[in-house]
C-alpha cells in the first residue's frame, strides 16, 4: 500500500461520508481523519484478511459513527418550525442548529456502473434527510448498497456484520426512503435557466409564475419557512427592494438537482450571495421546492468542485 493506493478511495468516501454526516465539510474533515488513520496504521494492514477499500470505508465508518454521537441529525426547517416567513422582518439565523448540507453533484463517483445505482436510487437532498432520522447502520448500508454499489458481502465486511443483517437493514432503509422521500418529476434545465433569467432581472411576477402554487420555500440557517406562492412573490419583491436589481446567476448541480450560484452586482463587482437548490413539483412543470443557503463557505466550496459547464 502506498498513498497513491489511498488517494484513490478518496472520491467514493467523499461520497459516503457526505450520505453519513449530512454536511461536505465534516465529510471532507471525515475522509481526511479517516486517510491519515489508514496511512499511520498501514503496518497493521493485512491484505489477506481485506481488501483495501474494505479495511479503509471500516475506518471511514467508524470516524463517521463517533462524529454522529455529536451531531446524530442534520434537520432543514421544516423539521423544526411551522411555516411562517414574516415578509419584511429580519431574518435571524439560527446558528446553532447542524443544518442539512447539500453537497456538489460532482462527488458523486463518476463510473458508470456507480452512476446508475446512484440515479436509480437517488442522493436527492431529500433522501438525504431521511437517512439523517436512520440509526447509523441503516444508514450505512444504504449508502454502500444503494448510493456506492458494494455487495452484500462487501456491506457486511466494511460494517463488521452479517449479510442477513445487512441485508434486513437494507429493507428498512429503503421502506423508510419511499415512505418519507417522494420521488417528483424531473426538473427540467429550462426551467431553472428561466429561474435564473428572472432573478437576474429581478423581475418577482415572473419568478411567481415560474415555482408552484404550494411551492416550499426554505433559507437555512433561517429557521422561518413558507409554503405558497404569494409568500413567496412577497419576499422576492422585498429582497430586490431591499438589496437592488442586480444579479448573476452561475449554473451549478447539487446531490443530483439543478441548482445555481447567485451573486448580487454592484459598481465593485459581483459579489457571491447564495447556493440555490431546485426540485419539481409533482407535476414537473414547475418549481416545487426553493432551497436557498446564504453561506460563503458552501459558495466558495461550489465554486470549487460544483460549477456546472454550459
Amino acid at each position: 500500500m502506498d498513498a497513491s493506493d489511498l488517494a484513490a478511495l478518496r472520491g467514493g468516501l467523499l461520497a459516503f461520508c457526505y450520505q453519513m454526516l449530512g454536511s461536505p465539510f465534516d465529510a471532507e474533515d471525515a475522509v481526511q481523519d479517516a486517510l491519515e488513520r489508514a496511512w499511520r496504521g498501514r503496518a497493521s494492514y493485512d491484505p489477506a484478511r481485506a481488501a483495501l477499500s474494505t479495511w479503509v470505508y471500516r475506518i471511514a465508518r467508524n470516524v463517521c459513527v463517533d462524529r454522529l454521537r455529536e451531531a446524530p441529525r442534520r434537520p432543514l426547517p421544516r423539521d423544526l418550525t411551522d411555516p411562517g416567513l414574516d415578509v419584511g422582518a429580519p431574518l435571524v439565523p439560527a446558528l446553532d442548529v447542524p443544518w442539512l448540507v447539500p453537497a456538489p453533484t460532482r462527488w458523486w463517483p463518476d463510473s458508470e456502473p456507480e452512476r446508475a445505482v446512484a440515479e436509480a436510487s437517488g442522493v436527492r437532498l431529500a433522501v438525504t434527510l431521511v437517512l439523517q432520522a436512520l440509526p447509523p447502520t441503516q444508514r450505512g448500508v444504504f449508502i454502500l448498497r444503494e448510493v456506492l454499489g458494494h455487495t452484500a458481502a462487501e456491506t457486511a465486511e466494511i460494517l463488521e456484520t452479517s449479510v442477513p443483517s445487512v441485508n434486513s437493514a437494507l429493507q428498512r432503509a429503503k421502506a423508510a426512503v419511499a415512505e418519507r422521500s417522494s420521488r417528483p418529476a424531473p426538473l427540467r434545465r429550462e426551467t431553472v435557466e428561466g429561474y435564473a433569467r428572472a432573478i437576474e432581472r429581478a423581475d418577482a411576477a415572473a419568478l411567481a409564475e415560474l415555482v408552484a402554487a404550494d411551492v416550499l420555500f426554505e433559507m437555512p440557517p433561517v429557521p422561518s419557512w413558507s409554503i405558497g406562492r404569494e409568500t413567496y412573490a412577497a419576499f422576492m419583491a422585498h429582497l430586490f427592494e431591499w438589496q437592488g436589481t442586480r444579479w448573476q446567476t452561475r449554473p451549478t448541480s447539487a446531490n443530483g438537482q439543478h441548482g445555481f450560484l447567485l451573486l448580487r452586482v454592484d459598481d465593485d463587482g459581483a459579489h457571491p450571495h447564495t447556493v440555490q437548490l431546485f426540485e419539481a413539483d409533482a407535476s414537473g412543470e414547475r418549481i416545487g421546492h426553493v432551497l436557498v443557503y446564504r453561506d460563503d463557505a458552501l459558495f466558495r466550496l461550489f465554486e470549487r468542485d460544483g460549477l456546472v459547464a454550459v
